[in-house]
């Protein structure tokens, strides 16, 4: 049985009033409520990895805490090898950004996040050697709006605030 202070919080989590607590709400107005917000965007960067690690490796484990979705696993299981240093995030830059690039797809909608997510850690990491990689990275993007991401307001708000982060670094 649930206590009073659980069913506090479960109460607090409707915010409208009377009976119709909830409401269709078509595409434009999903849109409408998307919130990027630079400066919250900008707050949770680290300013340096972990010791001996990368911002690539230590997003890459933190997602695989959070993210239990099948592509996703199979991507950290596959990646995990090429990305133990730095120096081996350097010599495997390819290798990452193909896998990467490879998992923006709409049918692995669970785990665009954290793929997006990898991508900006991933600039942090490279830097300069990101330049190359930008083109094939943006016309994958690309892709993925045109194969129904347009139409998906969570999707759209993840890609936005990955870019800012990408644009940050």
């Amino acid at each position: 049985m649930a206590t009073s202070s659980q069913a506090m919080a479960v109460k607090s989590l409707n915010r409208s009033p009377g009976r119709r607590r909830f409401v269709f709400k078509n595409f434009s107005q999903r849109v409408e409520e998307i919130e990027v917000d630079v400066f919250r965007s900008l707050d949770p960067l680290k300013s340096e990895p972990s010791e001996g690690s990368s911002f690539f490796r230590d997003c890459l484990v933190q997602w695989r805490e959070l993210n239990t979705a099948e592509d996703f696993i199979s991507f950290y299981e596959e990646l995990m090898p090429w990305v133990q240093t730095l120096p081996q995030i350097l010599l495997h830059k390819d290798i990452i950004v193909s896998n990467l690039i490879s998992r923006l797809k709409m049918k692995a909608r669970l785990s665009l996040e954290p793929i997006l997510r990898l991508i900006a850690a991933l600039s942090r990491d490279l830097l300069e050697d990101f330049f190359p990689f930008l083109q094939r990275i943006t016309d994958s993007l690309v892709s993925l709006l045109e194969s129904g991401a347009e139409r998906e307001p969570e999707i759209l708000e993840q890609i936005l605030s990955s870019q800012l982060k990408i644009d940050a670094n």
